[in-house]
């Protein structure tokens, strides 16, 4: 076989991978452990695209099996086989509760909300007594509850997310976290109330639980923040899709 030939079959083959890649995320809905959803139709089409480029690159393989050629580095190749390589050897997980302490809870994602004069959910958590949480008002709520937490003192409050604990964490207490997504993973910020209950300590990292309790107000840095004192937990399932997005 000629250079040319080893080289065309490199490219044809590099370009097939990342379509295979692709598309085998696209099909798993794996998507959203690394991007937002907002995003998912600009990879679909970029996977439409190598596909169209592997399939040029195939007749130009075609065109040339028996031309002979220079000399091929194969080196210049091995970023994308190396990429390649790792894409497949790692797994596709989400983030957990061992990366929570290098982020930080809460500072970033509070600092970043209070920027704005924004309380879309204001009206009605005054109004209601079961605040109750999910997928698409987690920021808002949060931003609520750690800006103004004064004002629902009393008020119970439903949510899930999984449980968080470190060094500075009190034996009777822990996190009850949800990673908040601006565009892709490598930003996601951990964010979540402070929890407390008698017997915290059988509550394992990472482990998921939906909750509700009464929200009651604590000291940190001498700022309040809420704290919410537990009524009863349920253990559930990872989400499959665990990430909040804005």
């Amino acid at each position: 076989m000629s250079q040319l030939n080893r080289e065309s079959l490199a490219r044809t083959l590099i370009l097939l991978g990342f379509f295979l890649l692709l598309f085998s995320l696209i099909i798993t809905d794996q998507l959203t452990l690394y991007v937002h959803p907002r995003i998912v139709m600009l990879i679909e089409m970029s996977a439409g695209l190598l596909f169209m480029m592997f399939l040029l690159q195939g007749w130009k393989l075609s065109k040339t099996w028996n031309k002979p050629t220079e000399e091929c580095k194969h080196w210049k190749y091995m970023p994308f086989v190396f990429t390649l390589l790792v894409a497949l050897i790692l797994p596709n997980t989400s983030l957990n509760a061992s990366l929570v302490s290098n982020k930080g809870v809460n500072s970033q994602v509070t600092t970043e909300i209070s920027k704005k004069d924004y309380r879309p959910l204001a009206p009605e958590m005054r109004q209601t007594d079961l605040i109750k949480v999910d997928d698409n008002n987690f920021v808002d709520v949060m931003s609520e509850l750690y800006r103004y937490p004064q004002e629902y003192v009393g008020k119970q409050i439903e949510m899930s997310g999984f449980v968080f604990k470190d060094e500075s964490t009190p034996q009777d207490q822990f996190s009850l976290i949800r990673y908040v997504v601006g565009c892709c993973v490598a930003d996601a910020l951990p964010s979540g109330p402070s929890c407390e209950i008698n017997n915290a300590t059988e509550y394992s990292d990472g482990s998921w639980y939906q909750i509700q309790g009464t929200i009651e107000n604590s000291e940190e840095n001498g700022k309040a923040v809420p704290v919410i004192k537990v009524t009863w937990t349920r253990p559930i399932h990872e989400k499959s899709s665990p990430y909040i997005f804005r």
